[in-house]
């Protein structure tokens, strides 16, 4: 999902100790305290004074504020200083006003969210850190801001840290005392490769992951896993989720997978859109007919379709052949075909090794890779053989070769084919 800007804004004003000083306390005040205050794009200095010692009182009665009237009337102009320097409100003598309530919540909600995780609060001191212009950051250098923490513990998390992101394109070295980061200072990446796993994997509502989870399985057949993998929902949240949607009916067990995972997908006899499983398969069929006669002068009929015995497949397809029709000479279209054929071609490279040995012996390894490639890149991949194996079969009617080379090539090339049609079980 990744951070906001206002938490990113926030975590580069707000030292990391503020977790466990006043600031935080402060954010809490203006999240929790303000009532009606809410309502209003300004408050004055004096009103959060008081409701920030009156929740101080309450909510932490162990804990002093043993200073004077004056310096805790400093420690909130401090405060708003550092607020406005966000950009979350604006900050005068004696007031702050344009405040962005909800960015704020936002805000609180992260530092406290850091405040549960010592890999968050590194996370948070490199970031402080790196947006202060260090590119080399020392063990004492985060010590001085996370200042719990014991000297031995902070190398261990930084190596968890840089395991699961120079993975994702973190140029960056440890020797156990100094990071180096091998970044130039304006990279913004660095910024969401260090700040990007503080945020939770889901802040979506119950019923928002509930309609997330129905609208990809009416597509498609998916186990707890990929659905995990697919919407960025931790796979506990999306168990419990699939459970809630099995009993009330939504969704059915649709196939077992390898290892005993479970593959669920929308239940045409009790559709959780309201349609009913005749209306649904006829609207899919007619848009599916409608593209290959306007596109392709192909005449179809409902009869084609017989084989696909599943709406949801049905659905599918209906959501590729509409996408098809859009546009693909635009700028951004242009990129993702050129990055997708460099990609995808490199894999089918990795995966295809064709080799001749001795003479009149041609060997073609495909292994188990091949089937990651996106559906219908594999599927093309598929066609393209067999339209080449098609085309050689006509070709070497023209060739002066005797009969048990032309088969023993015909052999090469069917195999070939065969072995990379989808859904094919390749042997790893």
């Amino acid at each position: 999902m990744g951070i906001s800007k206002a938490s990113l804004l926030g975590l580069k004003i707000f030292e990391p100790n503020s977790i466990h000083e006043n600031d935080l306390d402060l954010l809490e005040t203006l999240k929790f305290e303000m009532g009606d205050f809410r309502k209003e794009d300004s408050i004055t200095k004096d009103t959060l004074k008081q409701k920030f010692l009156e929740r101080v009182k309450v909510v932490k009665p162990k804990k002093e504020i043993a200073k004077k009237d004056a310096q805790i009337t400093k420690l909130i102009d401090e405060f708003c200083q550092k607020l406005g320097k966000t950009l979350l409100v604006k900050n005068d003598e004696t007031t702050i006003f344009e405040i962005k309530w909800d960015k704020i919540d936002e805000f609180c909600n992260t530092l406290r969210r850091i405040e549960r995780s010592d890999e968050r609060k590194i996370r948070g001191a490199l970031y402080y850190l790196w947006r202060s212009g260090k590119t080399s950051i020392s063990i004492k250098d985060i010590m001085n801001l996370v200042t719990e923490f014991k000297e031995k513990d902070i190398p261990k998390i930084i190596e968890k840290i840089l395991k699961d992101e120079i993975s994702s394109g973190l140029v960056a070295e440890f020797d156990g005392n100094v990071l180096k980061i091998n970044h130039d200072v304006d990279d913004r990446l660095v910024w969401h490769y260090l700040t990007d796993e503080i945020e939770e994997a889901s802040r979506r509502s119950p019923g928002e992951i509930e309609k997330e989870i129905l609208e990809l399985i009416d597509e498609g057949s998916f186990s707890a896993t990929e659905i995990s993998e697919i919407l960025g929902i931790d796979e506990a949240t999306i168990s419990r989720t699939l459970s809630k949607l099995r009993k009330n009916e939504k969704i059915i067990l649709s196939s077992f997978g390898k290892r005993g995972s479970r593959y669920f997908t929308t239940n045409c006899d009790n559709c959780p859109f309201g349609t009913t499983k005749p209306a649904c398969r006829k609207k899919a069929i007619s848009d599916i007919i409608d593209y290959f006669n306007t596109c392709f002068s192909v005449e179809l009929s409902a009869h084609d379709f017989d084989e696909i015995e599943e709406n949801q497949a049905l659905l599918k397809i209906r959501r590729i052949v509409s996408l098809a029709k859009k546009e693909k000479n635009t700028k951004l279209e242009r990129s993702i075909s050129s990055g997708l054929s460099k990609l995808l071609g490199r894999a089918v490279d990795h995966s295809m090794k064709i080799k001749s040995k001795d003479k009149g012996k041609i060997s073609v390894n495909i292994d188990s890779h091949i089937s990651y490639l996106p559906m219908l890149f594999h599927l093309g991949l598929f066609k393209g053989a067999e339209k080449t194996r098609k085309l050689l079969d006509e070709s070497m009617k023209e060739v002066d070769m005797s009969e048990s080379d032309k088969t023993k090539i015909k052999k090469i090339v069917q195999e070939y084919s065969k072995s990379l049609s989808y859904g094919s079980d390749i042997e790893k």
